[in-house]
C-alpha cells in the first residue's frame, strides 16, 4: 500500500519486400491493430476486406511478410461502406484514383460515419497539389506513392497509429481538463453551494476542505480565492461522472464503504476535510495504480 493509501487509512480512522501495385483498389483491415505491434513490424490476427479485380493486392499480401492476415473480398466500395456500418475497421487502404470518384472523395464519405479510421492512399503518380493539401489537413491519412513496398507500408502504418495514439491522448487530456458545468455558476466559477448539493455535504463540512469558515464560504461561495481548493471537488466529480454516468451514481459511490479506506465511505473522507487525498487517490486509480 502506498503512503497515500496509508494516509487515507490513517485519516479515516482518526527482407526483399514485394511491391503492392496501385491498381489494387481498396483494403480495410478489421480487428485491432496495436501500435506497438505495428512498430515491431508484426501485424497479427487481422482480417482484410479486399476490393481487387485483378487480385494483385491479395497475391502481394499473401507473399509478403505480413503474417496472420485473413483476406475477405468485397465487391464494391458500397459494400465496404455497408460493412463499416456493422463492423469495426482499423485501417482503409485505397487507390487515389477510383473509377467513379477520387480516393479523397471516398475518404470524405467514409469519415461521416468513421471519423477516426486511419487511411492510406496509394498513388501511381505524383498526387496533385489539391490532393496533397487535402491530405495535409487529414490527421488520419497517409499518401504512399508507387512503388509501395511492405516496408514502406509498415512505415506509414506506424506513422498513422502513432499519430492516432497521440490524438487519443490529447482527447483524454481535453476530457480531463473539461469543466463540470453542474458545479459552475453563470459566471463560470466553481460554486460551493452547487458542490454542496452534488456531494451531499453541508457548508460546514465543505468549509473544512476549503480552509475557511462556514460564514465566509456562505457569504461568497464562488470567491476567486477558494477556486483552487474547489477544483479538487471538480476533479472528483469529473472522474466519477465519467465512470458512473450520473450524479446519482456519483453519490452512490461516495456513500459506499470502500475497503481501500478500511470500509469507510469516501464521503466520510471528505467530511474529515481530506478532499485532496481523495482526489489524488481517484486519479491514481484511473491511471491503474490505486495502491
Amino acid at each position: 500500500m502506498t503512503k497515500r493509501a496509508n494516509r487515507l487509512s490513517f485519516y479515516a480512522n482518526s527482407k526483399a519486400a514485394p511491391s503492392l501495385r496501385t491498381g489494387c483498389v481498396l483494403v480495410a483491415l478489421a480487428g485491432r491493430i496495436d501500435s506497438e505491434i505495428v512498430e515491431a513490424e508484426a501485424m497479427q490476427n487481422l482480417t482484410a476486406f479486399v476490393l481487387d479485380p485483378d487480385t494483385c493486392l491479395q497475391s502481394a499480401l499473401l507473399n509478403a511478410e505480413l503474417p496472420d492476415i485473413t483476406l475477405c473480398p468485397t465487391a464494391s466500395a458500397d459494400q465496404l461502406s455497408d460493412s463499416l456500418k456493422t463492423g469495426r475497421a482499423d485501417l482503409i487502404i485505397l487507390d487515389l484514383q477510383l473509377p467513379d470518384m477520387t480516393g479523397i472523395e471516398l475518404v470524405a464519405e467514409l469519415r461521416k460515419r468513421n471519423p477516426d479510421i486511419p487511411v492510406i492512399l496509394l498513388s501511381a503518380k505524383t498526387p496533385s497539389e489539391e490532393d496533397w493539401i487535402s491530405a495535409a489537413y487529414e490527421p488520419h491519412l497517409e499518401v504512399i506513392q508507387a512503388p509501395v513496398t511492405v516496408g514502406k507500408l509498415r512505415y506509414h502504418l506506424s506513422r498513422l497509429f502513432k499519430r492516432g495514439s497521440a490524438l487519443a491522448d490529447q482527447r483524454r487530456h481535453e476530457i480531463d481538463v473539461a469543466p463540470v458545468e453542474d458545479l459552475r455558476n453563470d459566471k463560470g466559477r466553481l460554486d460551493a453551494e452547487l458542490i454542496s448539493k452534488m456531494f451531499d455535504l453541508n457548508m460546514t463540512e465543505l468549509a473544512s476542505n476549503v480552509g475557511i469558515t462556514r460564514q465566509a464560504l456562505s457569504k461568497t461561495p464562488d470567491s476567486l480565492s477558494i477556486q483552487p481548493a474547489l477544483r479538487d471537488f471538480e476533479r472528483i466529480a469529473r472522474s466519477l461522472l465519467l465512470v458512473t454516468g450520473s450524479g446519482k451514481g456519483l453519490r452512490m459511490w461516495l456513500n459506499s464503504p470502500n475497503e481501500k479506506f478500511d470500509d469507510h465511505t469516501p464521503l466520510e473522507i471528505l467530511k474529515l476535510g481530506k478532499v485532496r487525498l481523495l482526489a489524488d487517490w481517484i486519479d491514481d486509480a484511473r491511471l491503474g495504480n490505486p495502491d
